[in-house]
């Protein structure tokens, strides 16, 4: 896989390529995190508010979820959600019925705590201190660090041949001829980003959006392009043949690999974000919740055998891991090490203040 890399990480790059998801104590083959061994009275069920589902989902369920009801006898269900919409629709009418929510950004996050929509994080259970500093706030951990990477068909464009490298290159249909996917959506999905940046705006000048500028970018590919609104169907679309190149959330371009698919991907000038677990402030089994965070925070092996599967990795403080602990042809697609030391970190708390505008006027030039 290619990943072009030469800029300086950033603060956030260098504590993601230090922290692999992983903690330094505690582990699965500790016994460690469950409700039951530090005292904790906990019981019943968790019922999981996702917005990820597919293979994030059966990672979680079968590594560092499946530990947690080992150590302390609570399940957790999973109740898959395209977005936020559901859940803050929800707790606006004290309906809510999860006991964790898996929120897709950090603005999301910041928004449902500015509404009085979650509840703080015990830090008497859940060891914060055990997380890279700026990961987590008073309401939500950051887990699932994601990129937004450069992704085209090897066997079109072999690797060892000419073939798309950069976001220039994305917008080159001439050059390079085909479909284009992108995300119907103008949050984490890079795709303003990457148009501003095909245009010669410099990363550190990226934000805020020149929406403008970066609309007459995208009108120049608008009629190659192949809307794609959910992380399983931006795949598809590669495999379906709906298009070539594009841009798709690098653990999803690992789950296509593993279907055999020729994908590759680039790093140079990808964005990468967090998601947040949070506990909403009315969840009906509020401690569980708590205690499942713990858990995850202090599970170094499940984290290690979650991030082998899925490449979000959780940025907690980690000591003596490398990326070569993780299986090689996962490598290419974690959002850690070399592979961000050219990405650029979304920015959440613009996106907080302007989100709602930008998807009206999304919404209304892609309508056009």
């Amino acid at each position: 896989m290619k990943t072009t890399l030469t800029r300086t990480a950033s603060l956030g790059a260098l504590a993601l390529a230090g922290a692999l998801a992983l903690t330094s104590c505690g582990g699965a083959d500790s016994g460690s995190g469950s409700g039951s061994a530090d005292g904790g009275d906990i019981s019943g069920e968790i019922l999981f508010y996702d917005t990820s589902g597919g293979d994030v989902w059966e990672g979680l369920n079968d590594t560092l979820f499946a530990d947690f009801t080992e150590e302390t006898g609570v399940t957790v269900t999973d109740d898959y959600n395209e977005a936020s919409t559901k859940f803050f629709a929800a707790a606006q009418n004290s309906a809510v019925s999860w006991s964790l929510v898996f929120l897709p950004s950090v603005s999301d996050a910041q928004e449902a705590a500015d509404k009085g929509y979650l509840a703080e994080i015990d830090t008497d259970i859940v060891p914060v201190d055990q997380l890279v500093e700026g990961t987590y706030s008073s309401t939500g951990i950051e887990v699932g660090t994601f990129g937004m990477v450069l992704a085209w068909n090897s066997e079109k464009w072999p690797e060892d041949g000419e073939h798309p490298a950069t976001w220039e290159d994305l917008y080159d249909t001439a050059k390079f001829e085909g479909q284009r996917c992108l995300f119907n959506n103008p949050q984490y999905g890079w795709t303003l980003e990457s148009a501003l940046l095909a245009d010669g705006v410099a990363p550190d000048e990226l934000y805020p959006l020149d929406t403008e500028r970066a609309f007459a970018k995208l009108d120049t590919i608008k009629d190659s392009v192949t809307w794609w609104s959910s992380g399983a169907q931006s795949i598809e679309s590669f495999e379906n043949g709906s298009c070539d190149l594009g841009i798709v959330w690098a653990n999803r371009a690992f789950t296509a690999s593993q279907n055999d698919f020729p994908i590759s991907v680039g790093w140079d000038q990808a964005g990468y974000a967090n998601s947040v677990w949070a506990i909403p402030a009315d969840a009906p089994n509020p401690e569980a919740a708590q205690h499942l965070l713990k858990s995850v925070v202090e599970n170094t092996a499940g984290q290690i055998a979650f991030a082998s599967r899925v490449p979000t990795p959780i940025p907690a403080a980690s000591t003596g891991v490398a990326v070569s602990d993780f299986p090689e042809d996962i490598q290419p697609f974690l959002p850690v090490g070399d592979n961000v030391a050219n990405a650029i970190a979304l920015d959440a708390a613009y996106y907080k203040e302007n989100n709602a505008d930008l998807t009206d006027q999304f919404n209304r030039w892609v309508a056009q």
